[in-house]
């Protein structure tokens, strides 16, 4: 909302305008806000004690500027202001007389000149009147800074200050500390105005705003000291926070329905454009954007004109008739055409059918889009997105820009104001009405509101003349807004990749070598972090060109329009967003008068993930690129690949490096390119003409024969991969490409390889359909080819130069598609089959269908499936993601390859990423190889348990901030904070790790752990100082000689699985939980949650309700069944015995099985979950280990152990355990067990664990074969619960003694498992005391040498069994 206050405005968006509303209006909802919290008397309301106060100050105000006007011109006024004045005022507001201070306050070494505080915790600091807050004083020392700096300077370095109070008498602040913004953050009320004036209502919002009561200590909900932040002022702004993420949704929704009724009104009143929809001559789509282009127009008049910066400024020489004439202008535009009359309009009045308030809009975008503007209603020549669009209906005929589509429809009244009160108006969770308060937008909060919406899908009704936009299944996280990123974690994010960038530019204290600095973000969506990094970078700007630490926030902003139009590079796949993210930055750089800048040059539209490089295109097409897909050709698949590396052998034979100016005729072209882009986005503006002139010879760049040229062959390259396998059009080859750059020669060798028409048409469409976006030819400026021998070049792309800094929280999606997806909003009964092979049946059914629906259905399927696949196949066969592209490629890994592959040579790249790009299997390598490197600058990583990232992501999903550094820049030690969820924990949790320490932890792969504390990373490397991995690749260490398998997967493998009803139906007939008929058997299919530690009968489906199933859970067989051998689980699925044993073929010949859960969580109960279970079907969920070296029953038991569970949570961060964890873990070698026990040295270590084992897991006859490959003969032992807790808790001691912990790490590391001990307190309470009694015998018995005497009687392995059979 814009202020009502002309006396009150708000900086650093320290407060919203409707929160100042509710405060000044003593909204007794608001808390804090009730008379009582006031210390009123009974009864009396906040105006009456507020008027009281008026009286009086306005006399004392009068009898003060008496007593200024007396004093000499050369008097600063400061005792008189301060004493007459000010100090009555606070004393008014119940302060009392505020303490002089002498000496100042002293920060660290620096003491800075504050005047006056109130407690301990209060600065004021009051000046004269005289006294400018934002200028030098000219005095020495701290004394000569900018008042506003000097304060602001000092409430961020001081702990024990958080608000401050700055005045001279005609100003005053209300000030708090901004180091997490970009610039200064206050409220400012005009005194001066407010009492000279006779402003009550001003006075009313200062007198609520600056009591006393405002910044008292308040007491704590958790008894505690009170803390700076302990305040009202501290909890309103909080709560403004609060709400205003709530209001975002609000917006969000509003928005929709604004663009549903600009949508409806337009097909109303315009039957031409209905007719056009209809006849598919403008798509659904392109309406819709046109739709989109109009809102963002709207909001950005409501911005500019809530700020003041829209119309145009009396120019610093106008006469005294020319500042008349303006100010008539300015006047006429309020009152007659602007938006916040249309405002007025919609909160009084429906609106008719007529369309005058449509057409005096249109007068002014047409105005704001001209070369000349409207002076006659002081509108300037603006230029960017009111820039005439090109008209979707012209299919680019003309040399002209043609207007806007809906500048020349009819929209009547209704429908205007309509969206109008929309876009202005939201309610709160009450009902109550709230203006939006557009004069404090910010970018980022244009960006939550708006790039939620893009994802929608038009959906117009012609015949009904009907416009809605709809929400598609599976796509709710982009229209909920969770792309949209807290700004909490983008400063966060900034401090360890944008600041020390800028102190690189900055050391020679020049502003303008900071407009070198170039950021990018390659999936920019509505421009959240570029906003950011602009803010960054202009701040630094404004302070050296001030020689202020702290500058003026209106310096910034002059800065930030250089910042702009100099620094910032974005891509976005999305058109729209990329049009979104050009309007956050023009409203972030506006200034009044002033073009904005043209983006086009550097906000760009494409996939910045499908793209060549120089260096892959000097090699040619590779093999890997012919590939089936859908249904291609395989025999001409098989002729091509073979031509193919004829032409390419070919062409290497010819040029010993590669193939020779492929795509580049000339090194200097590059350089030309180069020259002209870097001139084109450096040019001089002032005017809208320089604004149509970068924009001209941008075009004639764009349509230059060297880039467009540059730009085929590139693109044929990239269309090879995906480029249909069939006879016509032949597919594109190496030769094809030497041919389209112009290589004569190779036409003569290899003619049948020259393009023809109809291979251009399929290369025109693929490179539209994949939006091919290859970074040197977009951003020659940036990035220059043709000197391999610069020192910042980079041999792996082949170019020189990058991007001092990228930044973003690109899409986290798997590429494959995915189909329930798909079918989710298409066909119910696809989406819900009941597995992968129904689903995929039921598709096929659609291809034969006689309902041209469904066969129209299958087609799309296929279309969208055979694009995906390209996708995936580029990204991993390209050559251009060697460390990501590989398995279930997700975006978010690719995205992280790119950042650090177009970062310069000395740059830093910042992404927020889910944790597994640190964590998982597939992003190991790219992990490994930044740790080896020692690129790694930070990894700082976070739960989402209080919604720090947003309320649409699940509240356990962890994710980071990654930073990494360029090829130049060796970092010796990372920062890394682990499980923080807020911003302010990570100080306590941050620390640093060579990499060396994570190399130690994880040698395979170079993945980091994720330690919750210092104290979790200490035990850990100390474990693995004195443990050797399971497994280590390099050099070769396998002690155990373990082999790892998933043996079926539920959705491949799902047509061999059957259930109970099928096998019954056909004559098998269950004995005990196999099927069995004649000489064949089905196995029982062991799903992970059917076992547990030394349990492989755990759960059983027999008897699951459906509440279970729903849940995914398992009924659990009781003690009766423990206690009955014969007792067997039974499963969901059975597999037949040959595909078992088929699968098992020279891997396993054992009657019994190892396996571990794969799904598991750091924060479950239990973490790694093994267990031995009879020979049977294992599925992908179960993940089986073949150990062939030493005694299986101490592996079992080490597995089991609370120690490695320990471990394996420092490592874990999502729901799988996969291999390479599993094979990184620190387990005892077989060598171990060998040796005497510490605290038995009667026997080796092997026959006190398996004595253990053996009676744990020999409970039932199907394990026997376990129990005798460990020597065991006699029958299975009887489940003894006693027994059982006190044999397990007997392994834990001693591998908690054989792992080397300290008896205090002991209770540490059980005290960790959270959810045992939340879920089972009393369980957990007697097991961690038994395991610590017999730590304590066991240490006992080492320090006096005399054996630890266990505490089962008989002793473990020697317990009551069963009969024999």
């Amino acid at each position: 909302m814009t202020s009502p206050y002309t006396a009150v405005t708000v900086e650093g968006g320290l407060l919203s305008a409707d929160l100042i509303e509710r405060i000044r209006s003593a909204d007794r909802d608001l808390p804090g806000n009730r008379p009582e919290d006031y210390h009123l008397a009974a009864g009396e309301r906040l105006g009456e004690a507020a008027s009281r106060k008026w009286e009086y100050l306005k006399g004392a105000y009068a009898a003060f500027r008496d007593r200024l006007a007396a004093l000499p011109d050369s008097d600063p006024a400061t005792t008189e202001t301060r004493e007459r004045w000010l100090l009555r005022l606070f004393d008014e507001l119940g302060y009392g007389r505020l303490t002089y201070l002498r000496g100042g306050i002293a920060v660290g070494d620096r003491t800075y000149p504050i005047s006056h505080r109130w407690g301990e915790h209060v600065a004021v600091h009051l000046l004269g009147w005289h006294a400018d807050l934002d200028r030098r004083t000219g005095h020495r020392g701290e004394s000569a800074r900018a008042p506003q700096s000097m304060v602001q300077e000092f409430l961020n370095g001081s702990d024990a200050h958080l608000w401050g109070v700055l005045s001279n008498g005609r100003l005053l602040r209300i000030v708090r500390d901004s180091k997490t913004l970009v610039s200064s953050a206050y409220v400012q009320f005009d005194l001066e105005a407010i009492f000279d004036g006779d402003l009550y209502p001003e006075f009313v919002q200062l007198f609520a705003m600056l009591h006393s009561s405002r910044l008292e200590p308040l007491p704590r909900e958790d008894g505690g000291e009170p803390t700076v932040a302990d305040c009202w002022l501290e909890r309103w702004r909080d709560h403004a926070i609060e709400t205003g993420s709530r209001a975002r949704e609000q917006l969000r929704k509003n928005v929709e329905k604004a663009l549903n009724e600009l949508g409806t009104g337009f097909l109303e009143a315009n039957p031409p454009l209905r007719e056009e929809l209809t006849s598919g001559r403008l798509t659904r789509h392109d309406f819709h954007h046109e739709l989109l282009r109009l809102a963002y127009q709207l909001i950005f008049l409501f911005v500019a004109e809530g700020r003041g910066a829209l119309l145009l400024p009396d120019p610093p020489d106008a006469t005294p008739g020319e500042r008349a004439e303006l100010n008539a202008a300015r006047d006429r535009y309020t009152k007659y055409f602007s938006v916040e009359r249309l405002r007025r309009i919609a909160s009084r009045r429906r609106g008719d059918r007529h369309p005058d308030l449509w057409r005096t809009l249109v007068v002014v975008l047409d105005a704001l889009g001209s070369d000349e503007g409207r002076p006659e209603l002081a509108l300037p020549a603006l230029g960017g997105l009111f820039f005439r669009a090109g008209d979707p209906l012209a299919d680019g005929a003309g040399d002209g820009p043609a207007p806007d589509l809906l500048r020349a429809c009819e929209l009547t009244n209704e429908r205007l104001l309509g969206a109008i009160r929309l876009l202005t108006t939201f309610k709160d969770r009450k009902g109550r009405l709230h203006r939006v308060d557009y004069r404090h937008l910010d970018a980022e909060e244009l960006g939550s509101v708006y790039e939620s919406l893009l994802e929608l899908e038009p959906r117009p009704d012609c015949a009904e003349a009907v416009f809605r936009l709809e929400e598609l299944p599976g796509n709710q996280r982009k229209t909920t807004g969770s792309y949209y990123t807290p700004t909490a974690l983008i400063d966060e994010l900034l401090k360890t990749t944008l600041d020390p960038v800028i102190d690189e530019y900055a050391k020679d204290r020049n502003p303008d070598d900071l407009l070198k600095i170039t950021v990018c973000d390659p999936a920019c969506g509505s421009g959240h972090f570029l906003v950011a990094a602009a803010r960054r970078i202009a701040r630094r700007y404004a302070a050296l060109w001030n020689d202020e630490e702290e500058p003026t926030p209106a310096t910034i902003r002059d800065a930030m329009h250089k910042v702009v139009g100099r620094c910032l590079y974005g891509v976005d796949l999305n058109p729209m967003a990329a049009e979104l993210a050009k309007v956050s930055l023009w409203l972030e750089s506006l200034q009044p008068g002033r073009p904005l800048a043209f983006l086009d040059t550097r906000i760009k539209v494409g996939n910045s993930l499908l793209g060549t490089t120089p260096k892959l295109l000097f090699q040619g097409i590779p093999d890997e690129a012919y590939k089936a897909i859908g249904d291609d050709d395989k025999k001409v698949i098989t002729d091509i690949r073979r031509q193919n590396a004829k032409e390419r052998g070919r062409q290497l034979s010819l040029h010993d490096e590669g193939l020779f100016d492929l795509g580049q005729p000339e090194s200097d072209d590059t350089a030309v390119l180069t020259e002209q882009a870097t001139a084109l986005n450096r040019m001089r503006i002032t005017s809208i003409a320089d604004i149509r002139e970068q924009a001209r010879r941008f075009r004639a760049l764009l349509g230059s024969p060297n880039l467009a040229q540059r730009k085929r062959v590139a693109d044929a390259w990239c269309a090879a991969f995906v480029f249909p396998k069939q006879r016509t059009p032949r597919p594109i080859t190496t030769a094809t490409l030497k041919i389209m750059g112009g290589d004569e020669t190779a036409r003569d060798d290899f003619p049948q390889a020259a393009p023809t028409e109809e291979m251009e048409r399929e290369l025109t469409e693929i490179t539209k359909r994949y939006q091919f976006f290859h970074w040197h030819l977009e951003f020659p400026d940036v990035f220059r080819v043709g000197d391999d021998e610069a020192r910042d070049a980079n041999p792996d792309t082949g170019w020189q130069g990058g991007f001092s800094c990228v930044l973003g929280n690109p899409p986290w999606e798997r590429v494959k598609l995915q189909e329930q997806e798909f079918f989710a909003s298409r066909s119910d009964e696809i989406a819900t089959a009941a597995n992968a092979a129904a689903r995929k049946k039921l598709i096929n059914a659609l291809k034969d269908s006689d309902e041209p629906t469904d066969r129209s259905l299958y087609a799309d399927f296929q279309a969208e499936l055979r694009k995906s696949t390209g996708w995936s196949q580029m990204l991993r066969s390209t050559g251009r993601y060697p460390l990501t592209g590989r398995g279930d490629v997700n975006t978010y890994s690719v995205f992280a390859e790119t950042a650090r592959t177009i970062i310069a040579t000395r740059g830093r790249s910042g992404l927020v990423l889910p944790t597994g790009i640190a964590t998982d299997a597939t992003t190991a390598p790219f992990f490994g190889d930044l740790v080896r490197n020692s690129k790694l600058v930070s990894f700082l990583e976070f739960e989402n348990e209080e919604f720090l990232l947003s309320k649409d992501v699940h509240h356990s999903f962890r994710f980071c901030l990654l930073s990494t550094a360029g090829r130049e820049t060796r970092i010796e030690e990372a920062a890394f904070s682990f499980g923080a969820r807020q911003i302010s924990d990570i100080e306590n949790r941050r620390f640093t790790m060579p990499p060396e320490d994570i190399l130690l932890l994880n040698p395979n792969t170079g993945t980091a752990p994720l330690f919750r504390s210092r104290r979790d990373a200490k035990i850990t490397l100390e474990i693995y100082r004195r443990v050797p991995v399971l497994w280590q690749e390099t050099p070769r260490n396998n002690p155990w000689g373990v082999s790892f398998m998933a043996m079926f997967h539920m959705a491949n493998d799902s047509g061999l699985f059957k259930s109970r009803e099928e096998l019954e139906s056909q004559g098998w007939v269950l004995e005990g939980n196999i099927f069995i008929r004649d000489d064949n058997r089905m196995l029982p299919l062991y799903e992970a949650k059917m076992v547990h530690h030394f349990d492989h009968r755990l759960g059983t489906y027999e008897g699951q309700s459906m509440a279970q199933a729903n849940m995914g859970t398992l009924p659990r067989p009781g003690l009766r069944e423990k206690e009955n051998p014969y007792y067997r689980s039974l499963p969901r699925y059975w597999v037949d015995e040959s595909a078992v044993i088929d699968r098992l073929k020279d891997r396993w010949g054992k009657n019994w099985l190892l396996g571990w859960r794969d799904i598991c969580r750091s924060t479950d109960e239990r973490t790694l979950i093994s267990s031995v279970f009879p020979l049977s079907a294992a599925p992908d969920g179960t993940l089986l280990m073949f150990p062939t070296i030493g005694d299986v029953g101490c592996l079992l038991a080490n597995l089991s152990s609370h120690v490695l569970d320990y471990v394996v949570r420092q490592k874990s961060g999502g729901t799988h355990l996969k291999y390479f964890t599993v094979k990184q873990l620190p387990v005892l070698a077989p060598k171990r067990y060998r040796d005497r026990l510490p605290w038995d040295g009667s026997i080796p270590g092997a026959a006190w664990i398996e004595s253990r084992v053996r009676e744990l897991t020999f409970t039932a006859w199907d394990v026997k074969e376990f129990a005798r490959d460990m020597g065991d003969k006699g029958a299975p032992f009887v489940w003894h619960e006693n027994r059982r807790f006190a044999m397990r808790a007997e392994l834990d001691a001693a591998y908690f003694h054989l792992y080397g912990i300290e008896r205090d790490d002991v209770g540490y590391i059980m005290d960790s498992f959270g959810a045992f001990r939340r879920n089972d307190p009393e369980r957990f309470e007697r097991t961690k005391a038994l395991i610590l009694d017999v730590y304590d015998a066991m240490a006992k018995a080492i320090e006096t040498g005399e054996p630890y005497k266990t505490i089962l009687d008989p002793p473990p392995g020697q317990g009551p069994r069963h009969p024999e059979r």
